[in-house]
Parts: C-alpha cells; structure tokens; sequence
C-alpha cells in the first residue's frame, strides 16, 4: 500500500510540474518568437522574385524606418504571411485607440500597439533572468565546489569577494552596472545579477562540499588520489545538482521583479513591462496598458515560483504530500 501511494504522489507531483512547465513555456516562447506576435515587416514574403524570411529581425533598423505605406507597396504585391499584430512596440498610431483587428488590445497613451509591448516586454523581462540564473549556476556551482574541495588558501582567496558580492544588495548591483554601461542596459544588467546570484549559489555549494569531505567514500576517493577536480565531478556536483537546480529556479521571480522595478524607475531596458506600467500612472497614461503589463508580470512571477517547489517535490520525495492528506 506504501508503494502506491508513492507512485501517486510521484504521479501527481509530475502532473503539476508539467502544467506549471506549459504556462512558463508559453511566457518563454513568447519571448523567443515575439516577432512572430508583432513585428513591422512580414514573417515568410516572396514578392518580385525575391524570398524574404524574417526581415524584421534581421533588418530592424530598416524595418523601423519604413512607413506602412511603404511596407504596402513593397510587399503587398506578392505572397506574405504576416504576424499576428502588424507593428513593432516602437510604431505610432492613433492613441488610446480601442481593440480592433489591427489592434486586438488597442493602443497605449503614445498609440503604440499593446500586444506588441507585452510580446516584447516578455522578452525584456526574462533574457536576461535567464541568461543570469544560467551563468550563475555553471560560474557559481563550479567556484563554489572547488573552494569547499580543495579549502586552505584557495577557499579563502574564493570566499572574500564572495561575500562582499552578497553583502551588497543585487537592485544595487544592478543599477550601478546599467548606469555604467547605458548603451547595452540589458547585457549589463545580466551580468550584474549573475554575479550576485553566483555568490549565492557558491556559498551553498560550498558548505555543502565541505560537509562531504568528511564523508567515507570522498574519504576513501582522496586516499587513492584522486584529484580535486574528480572529486568535485563525481561527488560533489552530483549530490547538489538537485537542490541547486531549485534554488536557481527559485531565483526567477525575484528577478523577473527586479528587472521591471528597474525599467519602472527609468533604468534598463527601453521597452519592458515596467516602462508600460511606469507610463500608465503617469497623466493621461493608458489604464488598461499599465494593468495588462502588471498582470503579466503577476502570471511570470505566480508561473516560475509554482514551477521552483514543483520541481522541489518532483525530486525530493521527502517533500510530497501523501494521497490521503
């Protein structure tokens, strides 16, 4: 009966995870193909012999030189299939214009498209949340097991800047790395963010290498001379990847909030859904912009927190709950 039960709540823990996986998946790829929900210029066009894919990411700066008048002419004598909002989240039309087809969640105080700058935004909130969660695990995990490994000078020589990393508060870090380098906002605040939250895991990672090297068989794995970097391999890494992999997915909320905190005060990204909600409370702002943008931020936030304990359940099943509570 014990094993039953298990295998259900092993099923019903899989069952979550993959549900939460789809809506984070659906917010990811969003992100990925926002070109294919908004751009200026068509997805696939052959016109006038000539076979053009994907010219809105390949020519951004043309694309948004272009009137629509001229995107007409261009390719409206051949075969186009384009996305599904004709504009990008720069493009001006007529203001607080109401839901239409051309417009399905109508247009902002400034008459850009609203579909456009959530599509957009969804990108600007999580590229460099993921792109920071995964240099800081690799970075973070691999300091953090050598210095726990090896311990004597090299721990030290790792450890001091590690907590003043962690001594100074990431919104800190982060807008002091944006304000540094303006021109690339987004890279600048990835990297900033990644190093904060590399310090965090590196400190995790390596009080746990340390409570393993008392440990028989790592005893027994130095006695035979086995390297530092083997140990780390076989031992170390295997042993927290787990709960490695939840605290780095556990991160993302925090960030996805830190970056629209950021763009709301006017520090970031040019489009993102904290500008959005920044332009609707100021005068005159679109309400119905500004609320859309908070509810995304809401879904990507409540999406990535459910998805950090499913996977704690999915592979601690210390943690699942019993069928019959």
């Amino acid at each position: 009966m014990s094993h039953l039960r298990r295998a259900e709540g092993s099923l019903a823990a899989r069952r979550r995870l993959g549900w939460v996986l789809s809506i984070f998946a659906a917010v990811a790829l969003t992100a990925v193909f926002a070109e294919l929900i908004a751009a200026d210029l068509p997805v696939v066009a052959v016109t006038r012999g000539r076979f053009a894919l994907l010219e809105s990411v390949r020519e951004r700066d043309r694309a948004a030189s272009l009137s629509l008048e001229a995107i007409d002419a261009e390719y409206g004598g051949g075969f186009a299939v384009w996305p599904l909002v004709r504009s990008s989240p720069e493009r001006r039309f007529a203001p607080h214009a109401s839901p239409s087809r051309a417009h399905p969640l109508g247009t902002d105080a400034l008459g850009r498209d609203i579909v456009a700058s959530l599509a957009y935004g969804a990108r600007a909130a999580l590229a460099p949340s993921l792109f920071a969660v995964v240099m800081a695990l690799g970075v973070g995990a691999l300091l953090g097991a050598f210095a726990g490994t090896v311990g004597g000078a090299w721990d030290e020589l790792l450890s001091r800047p590690l907590e003043f990393l962690l001594a100074v508060p990431t919104v800190v870090v982060a807008a002091l790395a944006t304000a540094i380098a303006p021109t690339h906002a987004t890279l600048a605040l990835a990297l900033a963010i990644a190093a904060v939250r590399g310090a965090e895991i590196a400190r995790v990672v390596r009080v746990d290498a340390m409570a393993l090297m008392g440990l028989d068989h790592v005893l027994a794995a130095r006695a035979l001379g086995s390297s530092p970097w083997r140990i780390v391999r076989r031992h170390v890494l295997p042993t927290t990847a787990g709960p490695i992999l939840v605290m780095t997915v556990g991160t993302l909320p925090s960030l996805v909030v830190l970056e629209a905190s950021l763009a709301f005060l006017g520090v970031g990204t040019r489009r993102s859904w904290g500008t959005m909600i920044a332009e609707a409370v100021a005068p005159g702002g679109s309400k119905v912009a500004g609320l859309l943008a908070a509810g995304a931020i809401l879904v990507t936030v409540a999406a990535t927190k459910l998805l950090a304990d499913a996977l704690d359940e999915a592979l601690d099943p210390m943690r699942r709950p019993s069928p019959s509570s």
